[in-house]
């Protein structure tokens, strides 16, 4: 059964002992790049020596997401963002009419891409003369703004376009020539009051409402923040402050887009020391810094907002003591704890899942064969209750959450290091004995054992990080019977004596 809880599952160093040898496959666990085409002028491509909103947006979207920017230009500007991608369709001074020509000569519209990011119509403004008027923005602008639109869906159909409003300008008007100069109150209503950018905001707002389809839905991308205090002297292209509003204004208006495109649960490893490495392919790892060294780490989304965030576990005299946080560390950061408890004693293994279906990850404990979980997460310091105590496995076995038959909560599943043979139950009773809904073979000895979704099908299945050749690799299917369960994909990541945990954070 699928389901549509997007639930994260945390665990602690879990050994496989001996066993069936996980041979590589050539898959691999993340998604492709977000293919993302800018399109425009100098206010894409970059003035003076910067690159525009580009290096801004891409700190920001790939701190999170893989993303792969898309384009024919020539690289422009400076950006000390490491691994920033070079690649736009912006050029300096062309109006919409010419970028269209330009794109369609140099094949740009035949390139695939999921997403497209307009911000043109500022030079179409040296056009507007005294003569100007609403039925020139109707009868000369608006069809080649749609016809722009027609070509970013010719080759891709199912592109997001991403239309603006644009940027002000302080250009003054030239008397001599009859230009009207810039709008900079953007407050002209259809008649645009002789102001030529509220006219041609007008217009992008009307493609948008009138041409988004399901299949390519148009959104309307608001950088009208965007003031002339953060302009450059030129009155038109945006100083710093500019730039990293209109990339805050796209990536905020990215971020449904590419959280659809995220995957599921995925594995996160952890050094000894409490370091933390968030895996984005084909760009470098986003660290952070959570725990203390000897703390197990744990994973999951503590409030039901479908996002894994950090936690700890930390053994004392008193007994175990679980540190929390709803907030996923920036790059480079060290995070803080939101919220502690106590639960369980020292000696007791930790692992983590949804056992009620409340879609709240809280805490399990595994006592050489005695389970207790608890539905609660505590927020002061107090002990937290037990809500299930039950029987499952053998001293020597080791457990964690998951959920084997996609029912919406999670059961528990067990590693029998003496055999090798996982095992599964996918109840949780609270008291007396779990039984065993089936068993099988995944990993060997040394591997270092997780769960997830790995391929949202919303059942939970077998992961391990194999240590010795840094590898991870993960299975899409929970055998039966005793059976070998089949490695569907495998990756390269990682150090000797790191910790796997998983979860959906992204």
């Amino acid at each position: 059964m699928h389901t549509t809880k997007r639930r994260s599952i945390a665990v602690a160093l879990l050994v496989l002992a001996a066993g069936l040898s996980v041979a590589p496959a050539s898959a691999t666990a993340n998604p492709a790049p977000t293919r993302i085409l800018l399109v425009g002028d100098s206010i894409t491509s970059g003035h003076e020596g910067d690159t525009a909103y580009r290096c801004d947006l891409w700190s920001l979207l790939t701190a999170e997401h893989a993303v792969d920017f898309i384009g024919n230009q020539s690289p422009e500007g400076s950006c000390g963002t490491a691994g920033f991608d070079w690649n736009h369709e912006g050029r300096g001074g062309a109006t919409t009419a010419e970028r269209i020509d330009e794109m369609t000569i140099g094949g740009s519209f035949n390139l695939g891409f999921d997403a497209a990011l307009v911000h043109l119509g500022t030079n179409d403004k040296n056009g507007v003369n005294s003569a100007w008027t609403q039925s020139y923005m109707t009868n000369t602008l608006e069809p080649v703004y749609r016809s722009l639109v027609a070509k970013l869906r010719q080759n891709n159909p199912t592109v997001t376009i991403y239309l603006p409003q644009l940027i002000p300008c302080t250009t003054p008007p030239i008397p001599a020539d009859g230009f009207l100069g810039c709008d900079v109150t953007h407050d002209g209503g259809l008649d645009n009051n002789g102001q030529p950018v509220e006219g041609m905001n007008d217009v992008w707002a009307r493609i948008a409402a009138d041409s988004s389809t399901p299949q390519s839905p148009i959104i309307l991308v608001d950088h009208r923040n965007v003031t002339t205090g953060d302009l450059k002297a030129d009155g038109v292209h945006p100083n710093a402050s500019g730039r990293a509003k209109m990339a805050a204004n796209w990536a905020n208006a990215l971020q449904s887009q590419l959280d659809a495109n995220s995957v599921a649960d995925q594995v996160v490893l952890v050094e000894p020391n409490g370091r933390w490495h968030l895996r984005i392919e084909g760009q470098a790892d986003r660290t952070f810094w959570y725990g203390a060294p000897g703390d197990v780490p744990l994973f999951g989304d503590w409030d039901g907002d479908g996002l894994a965030t950090p936690g700890a576990w930390r053994q004392g005299a008193g007994g175990g003591f679980a540190y929390l946080t709803n907030a996923l560390p920036a790059n480079g950061a060290v995070g803080v704890a939101q919220f502690d408890f106590f639960f369980g004693i020292p000696g007791d293994q930790v692992f983590v899942g949804d056992w009620n279906g409340d879609n709240r990850d809280t805490l399990g404990l595994n006592r050489g064969g005695r389970i207790f979980l608890t539905d609660t997460n505590g927020s002061g310091g107090e002990a937290v209750p037990t809500n299930y105590d039950f029987f499952f496995g053998v001293a020597g076995d080791r457990a964690f959450g998951g959920d084997a038959d996609g029912d919406g909560d999670d059961g528990i599943f067990l590693y029998r290091e003496t055999t090798g043979l996982v095992y599964y139950t996918n109840e949780t009773p609270a008291t007396g004995v779990a039984s065993t809904a089936d068993t099988f073979f995944f990993g060997s000895a040394s591997d270092q054992f997780i769960a997830g979704d790995w391929d949202e099908d919303g059942v939970d299945s077998a992961g391990i990080y194999r240590s010795s050749n840094t590898n991870v690799y993960l299975s899409n299917t929970n055998a039966s019977g005793g059976a070998p369960a089949p490695t569907d994909l495998s990756y390269g990541w990682g150090s000797a004596g790191w910790l796997p945990v998983s979860g959906r954070w992204r």
